[in-house]
């Protein structure tokens, strides 16, 4: 199918659509997001015509008209927090979320112009895959994996250059390796929403500090060591306490009442810390019969409330368990009774 610079196309395998506005090779094109004003590669297979820009001057005008409009709107210096760059394994539409083909995007959610160079390394060895440009505040494809290769991923190598016309403070070219942990591929929990795709994604930071990936990589052993220093360093954090009024020892497992900071912690860790609060209360109360605890979990998404009533079928059947007082304690707390 033939598709020209100006063509207004629909997308087949999602909602939405755009207009061409470069022809990248013999098989893909960019496409500027009507909904989003983002410049995404397309290929030509995935897209259908509906207004050809040779039907007339008027659709060539309106093409320009807004590219002009989209990228003086991303030239202009934007008061934002933070710039950083990322890369995304995106699933392709259609298929089950673990076992789909990945497209991999460069995201640059800055106000420069990235010149990069794309690397596949394997140990000492590096393969170029891709160079090119990308303008501010956009996406652009990079490649696409076969689910067969996904396993064989070891590492990313990027080289990237930032630039801008007229004034500009230079800043440090980019020189990064980012370590894949293939095993996510296939997890369903590791697919997060983003503001840069309508899906799920897997999304790594190239710039800065990856907090929650370095967790990732620490060993059990120095998960449990971070965790006991900042044990140590919480000053304000509350102890389970008795209740005079009522003789019931209070556990309250808000993260906040935990641990003073949660900086780097995943939901999973998060929850996980949660759990091993519980476990650590049941085991020092289990000889204690006829004692009574409160498990204040609150109500939420009912995530760590579930988590603790099954393992208290699971593990501590032989205590009861009830929600505790609504007039003290709301809708958001478990009630046990050691036998």
């Amino acid at each position: 199918m033939q598709i020209n610079i100006g063509d207004k196309v629909r997308f087949l395998s999602e909602i939405g659509g755009g207009r061409v506005t470069r022809i990248i090779d013999a098989k893909t094109v960019m496409v500027l997001n009507e909904e989003d004003d983002f410049e995404i590669p397309t290929l030509k297979k995935d897209l259908v015509v509906i207004e050809s820009q040779s039907e007339g001057n008027t659709s060539s005008s309106h093409s320009l008209s807004t590219k002009q409009k989209a990228t003086t709107a991303k030239n202009e210096p934007l008061k934002v927090q933070k710039e950083d760059i990322y890369f995304a394994f995106v699933p392709r539409a259609g298929y089950d979320i673990t076992s789909s083909p990945l497209e991999l995007y460069l995201i640059n959610d800055t106000n420069s112009i990235l010149l990069y160079s794309f690397f596949n390394q394997n140990g000492l060895k590096f393969e170029g895959i891709t160079t090119g440009n990308i303008d501010p505040n956009s996406k652009i494809l990079l490649t696409e994996f076969d689910q067969k290769d996904l396993g064989n991923l070891s590492a990313f190598h990027f080289q990237i250059l930032y630039y801008q016309s007229g004034d500009f403070t230079p800043k440090a070219p980019i020189n990064k390796t980012v370590k894949i942990q293939a095993v996510k591929f296939y997890k369903s929990n590791s697919y997060k929403l983003t503001d840069y795709f309508h899906e799920q994604v897997i999304l790594h930071q190239i710039t800065g500090e990856e907090i929650e990936h370095k967790l990732e990589e620490l060993s059990q052993k120095d998960f449990n060591k971070l965790i006991r220093e900042k044990e140590g360093e919480s000053k304000k954090i509350e102890s389970p306490k008795i209740n005079p009024k009522t003789d019931i020892l209070e556990v309250d497992l808000h993260i906040n009442k935990l641990i003073d900071s949660v900086t780097g912690f995943s939901n999973a860790d998060i929850l996980n810390f949660q759990m091993d609060k519980f476990h650590e209360i049941m085991r020092e109360n289990e000889g204690k019969k006829g004692a009574k605890i409160v498990f204040i979990h609150g109500i939420g998404n009912g995530t760590l409330k579930q988590k603790v009533l099954s393992e208290l079928k699971r593990k501590y059947r032989k205590h009861s368990s009830q929600d505790a007082s609504f007039k003290e304690y709301g809708y958001g707390a478990t009630l046990v009774t050691i036998r």
